[in-house]
């Protein structure tokens, strides 16, 4: 009998330890657990169930979580070679990524986005418009990569091999569509050109034909609406006094629902980033009646007017910028 009393209390105490081990497993140790068995899935089940009841270390989570979605794109990618099947979960991951992620997680992160370029660099394009498009994102994702870890050697020497053996493709497009442009009349293309110049010139800097050709081209592009932007920006004239840019303006929404116009946002950029005011003053008495006011435009209407900017007529200019957001900006390039 006292055998059996002995029996029942130690199945009763394994019971309770049993028990005790289930119900107090944490959530960011098994995550762990999951992550390093490469159980992507469990992982963010885990990193999620952390992360909701211990609120005080969302980034630590948050990054866990990302790195598992980006980790689970790589590995499915691996065993199909589906790009998408990547790109997919590397987008999901992009919602946890915090705004100032950890120094482990940068390196992390650059070698997902070395992966990710990679395979969009490898992969198969089914027409020309997707093979333009995987080279725009294989070339992005590799300059992120290099951004977050500038020790990163894999995406830097990828990167110089995409920009060598596209360069001359990127320079003999656009000069093809600049003399169909001159032929055709058409202004479209000149845009066209303008763009293939800029990947040239950005590929092979010290290319003095691409440069060349791309200053050659804005002189032309200065003056043409770009219908592929939603606000678009053409000058129609302009003139440099010694401390002024007088600029004559005329803009078109192209997108579907009205834009506002916010003179504030119109900016001069010169070549070494340095920006410069607007003259106020002179658009209101020199140019009184004249000037660019703020308005609301309509879908395809126009809007015309003069602004006025503050910088000597010896500084060379980049761009003229208007702010849309604080996360975009248009900008028409002059030669």
């Amino acid at each position: 009998m006292k055998t059996l009393k002995i029996i029942l209390s130690l199945v009763i105490l394994s019971g309770l330890s049993f028990v005790t081990i289930h119900c107090g497993s944490d959530p960011a140790v098994e995550g762990d657990k999951a992550f390093e068995s490469v159980n992507y899935n469990l992982a963010i089940k885990h990193f999620l169930e952390a992360r909701k009841s211990n609120p005080a270390e969302k980034q630590t989570y948050d990054e866990k979580i990302a790195l598992s979605y980006m980790l689970k794109g790589k590995a499915l990618y691996e065993k199909s070679r589906n790009i998408k099947s990547f790109s997919g979960n590397f987008e999901k991951s992009l919602e946890y990524i915090p705004e100032e992620p950890s120094e482990y997680f940068k390196k992390e992160y650059s070698k997902v986005l070395f992966a990710i370029g990679n395979g969009y660099q490898q992969a198969r394009p089914e027409n020309e418009i997707q093979k333009e498009d995987y080279l725009n994102k294989s070339f992005g994702y590799l300059e992120e990569a290099i951004y977050y870890d500038e020790n990163n050697s894999s995406a830097d020497s990828l990167l110089a091999k995409i920009k060598a053996d596209n360069f001359k493709k990127m320079l003999n497009k656009g000069k093809d569509f600049y003399t169909k442009a001159g032929k055709t009349k058409n202004s479209d293309h000149y845009i066209t050109a303008e763009y293939y110049f800029q990947r040239a010139a950005y590929f092979d800097i010290h290319n003095d034909e691409a440069k060349k050709m791309l200053s050659k081209t804005r002189k032309k592009t200065l003056s043409v609406l770009n219908y592929r932007e939603d606000f678009a920006m053409a000058v129609a004239d302009m003139s440099r006094q010694s401390k002024s840019l007088i600029v004559d303006l005329t803009i078109k929404n192209y997108a579907t629902s009205p834009v506002s116009i916010a003179i504030d946002n119109f900016e001069i950029v010169d070549l070494d980033g340095n920006t410069y005011p607007l003259d106020k003053n002179m658009m209101k008495t020199k140019f009184k009646g004249k000037s660019l006011k703020n308005q609301k435009l309509a879908e395809l209407k126009f809007a015309d007017g003069i602004i006025v900017f503050s910088i000597s007529s010896k500084v060379p200019i980049d761009y003229l910028g208007y702010r849309l957001n604080e996360d975009e900006t248009v900008k028409k390039y002059f030669p």
